[in-house]
């Protein structure tokens, strides 16, 4: 089964699903790695981005039977990853527990020189470019952490953000700029 390609891969799961799950355990094997990433880059903890990992591929395995080829199954995935780190991240903000967090990163991009002691205090610059990314919205988050963290090409993510190329290439090098400057306001 690890010699399929993905493609294969997806039509024997569909097959076999609900009853056998090989199929399906090694679509899980490939490609949770990838997706507990992005779900940590999104929501900032391991906890959360375990949780939501599973979730995710439990979504996937009741959405596996109308996936329907028109796009690589990596950016069908991700698409399911980004909507429900997306969504987790509305209710976590509407509960209040993201509310202290976004406090707390306004209160750094506002005050220079205590961002600066703080990205200087941690030995890991991970720490400021996560806080630049938690900062940026979520339109130029979604770029960035495509571009950056999952590596895909921008016909990828255009496919992933349903968007055309040329709007995908101009908004991804806004965002990257937008990147840069919060960088330089929250780290530098």
């Amino acid at each position: 089964m690890k010699n399929l390609d993905d493609n294969n891969l997806i039509k024997l799961c569909v097959d076999e699903l609900p009853y056998i799950t090989t199929a399906y355990a090694e679509i899980v094997k490939r490609y949770e790695e990838c997706v507990f990433k992005l779900c940590y880059r999104y929501l900032s903890t391991k906890d959360l981005a375990e949780d939501a990992s599973q979730e995710v591929f439990l979504k996937m395995f009741h959405a596996l039977p109308k996936f329907q080829f028109r796009s690589a199954f990596k950016t069908w995935l991700y698409s399911i990853t980004i909507n429900h780190c997306n969504s987790l991240l509305v209710k976590l903000k509407r509960e209040q527990a993201r509310h202290r967090l976004i406090d707390d990163l306004d209160t750094l991009a506002a005050d220079d020189s205590r961002a600066t002691a703080n990205c200087v205090a941690k030995e890991d610059d991970n720490v400021c470019v996560h806080q630049v990314i938690n900062s940026l919205d979520k339109d130029d988050r979604d770029l960035i952490l495509l571009k950056f963290d999952s590596e895909l090409t921008l016909n990828e993510i255009a496919d992933v953000l349903g968007k055309k190329l040329s709007a995908t290439k101009m908004k991804f090098y806004r965002s990257l700029e937008k990147f840069k400057r919060l960088y330089q306001q929250i780290c530098l």
